[in-house]
């Protein structure tokens, strides 16, 4: 039921069943954001088409074009959204100061990665899968290795070797993930934890003299 008429000026918005029209489309964008993301859980990044997330989160394509250009914008959209949901936990664990202080951050990080396999598949598996996230990839790359220079590898102080040191720690732990998360990695939760440490502590010594 209708109760309030939307009208121009000073008015205000229309509420419609005790929402805006803002709001409403606010509730369809983050449906088709999830839709696509159930989608990926399901089948990988393959599976997102418009009209299978259209028929996911019971919308139209009208729907659809009103929040997205097209399904690139949409997996763009949802990647940096997840991103930024992994961004504190690992700026956390390349922050911490020597192995005695590195589990809990490690623990974090890596139950973050358990928490949502959906999630985790989009930033850690689907990258490498050629379907469509590449350039938003390659956009979101350079704030983690930041995250590694400035909080892991500060102590470098040639720039080409603090550089090279944090690309290679940054996407070697990207490809650790990725491939325990599809199964090609047989380890356990504790030994993913216990490898994360050391290999924090391997790269802190990494050009100490």
């Amino acid at each position: 039921m209708q109760t309030a008429t939307e009208s121009d000026g000073d008015a205000g918005p229309r509420i419609w069943g005790g929402t805006t029209l803002s709001e409403r489309r606010q509730a369809r964008r983050a449906a088709l954001l999830e839709a696509a993301l159930d989608l990926i859980g399901d089948s990988g990044a393959s599976g997102v088409t418009m009209r299978a997330v259209c028929r996911k989160a019971g919308l139209t394509d009208r729907y659809f074009y009103e929040s997205f250009a097209g399904r690139d914008e949409l997996l763009d959209v949802l990647y940096r959204q997840v991103a930024d949901e992994f961004l504190e936990p690992i700026t956390a664990f390349a922050a911490a100061e020597d192995p005695s202080r590195a589990r809990v951050p490690a623990e974090i990080l890596v139950d973050k990665v358990l928490a949502d396999p959906r999630k985790s598949r989009l930033l850690l598996v689907e990258p490498y899968s050629g379907t469509g996230f590449g350039r938003t990839t390659l956009a979101l790359l350079p704030e983690f290795t930041r995250i590694m220079q400035d909080h892991l590898l500060g102590h470098i102080d040639d720039p080409t070797k603090r550089r090279l040191a944090a690309v290679t720690m940054a996407s070697g732990n990207a490809g650790m993930f990725a491939a325990w998360l599809d199964g090609s990695l047989c380890a356990g939760r504790e030994q993913i934890i216990e490898h994360c440490v050391a290999t924090l502590t391997a790269y802190r010594s990494l050009y100490r003299c």
